[in-house]
């Protein structure tokens, strides 16, 4: 897929070694992606919501939400300050504002981690060919 070079893009890559794997259009208003997986030992659903936004470094992710089923390692089980952890159908959800820099993720094929775009688009991180997968926006201006 090719797009003009002043669209907004997610690119990721293979970490560490930064060799490019994917790129997709994301909303130059409001750059944001979802990132689902299956929880490693409850085999519940989480999914964790981040929004890039603009700082004197460049664009950050901030993970801003993060919505999960059950309790148990590796999940929150009350909100820091500043966040707000509540209720939502048949689990949870903590509100939140926090950098991750940088944003990557391991592409496990037993969790099922992908990446969701606004528009619909599913990118499955395991058929990227990389262990660990980095994501950064490029091309983006700010509001």
């Amino acid at each position: 897929m090719t797009l003009p070079a002043a669209a907004c893009e997610l690119v990721l890559s293979a970490h560490p070694e930064g060799r490019d794997l994917a790129r997709a259009p994301l909303d130059a208003a409001a750059p944001a992606l979802r990132v689902a997986f299956t929880h490693s030992v409850l085999g519940t659903p989480v999914e964790d919501h981040y929004r890039f936004r603009p700082d004197a470094s460049g664009w950050r992710a901030h993970l801003v939400q993060e919505r999960f089923e059950g309790e148990g390692y590796g999940l929150p089980y009350a909100a820091a300050e500043g966040e707000r952890l509540e209720r939502a159908g048949a689990g949870w959800r903590l509100l939140t504002d926090r950098v991750v820099e940088p944003l990557v993720v391991r592409a496990l094929a037993a969790q099922r981690m992908r990446v969701l775009l606004a528009d619909g688009r599913v990118l499955p991180l395991a058929t990227l060919g990389a262990p660990a997968v980095a994501m950064r926006v490029e091309h983006c201006a700010p509001d």
